[in-house]
């Protein structure tokens, strides 16, 4: 009887934690989609483990990334937010199989800044002329 309930518990905990991982990426989603992105790609979650030595003991910590690919102006752009905290950031451009950095980090842009950051001046990441169609939506 003991490891039935253990059974129970054990399943209903793992999909508490899958339906808390969902629950953040459509949280994301919707809050890319209210700052009016579409053409929103499938999120993803992304986990990092860390572990420090504080005198004699090991501290580990691990963090979820939550990242999702919306598209704009003919390139793909990588955003990626912390889950559990507010605000995300343009992370990554995608184009030709690569994945460079996004320079700076612009954190929190609507879709209106994003356009207006591709059609300025400032450091745009490697391949992004190839992407760029200012014409495209």
């Amino acid at each position: 009887m003991k490891r039935r309930i253990i059974s129970v518990l054990l399943a209903l905990g793992c999909a508490a934690t899958l339906s808390a991982c969902s629950g953040n990426e459509d949280k994301f989603v919707a809050e890319l989609k209210a700052a009016g992105f579409t053409g929103i790609g499938e999120p993803s979650t992304e986990k990092s483990k860390k572990s420090k030595k504080i005198g004699k003991r090991t501290v580990k910590s691990s963090e979820k990334t939550l990242e999702v690919t919306v598209r704009v102006k003919g390139c793909d752009l990588e955003f990626a937010k912390t889950s559990g905290q507010s605000g995300y950031w343009l992370d990554e451009l995608h184009v030709n199989g690569q994945e460079p950095d996004w320079p700076g980090y612009p954190e929190n842009l609507n879709r209106e800044q994003v356009v207006a950051l591709m059609a300025g001046n400032s450091a745009k990441p490697d391949g992004f002329t190839s992407c760029y169609k200012p014409n495209e939506s």
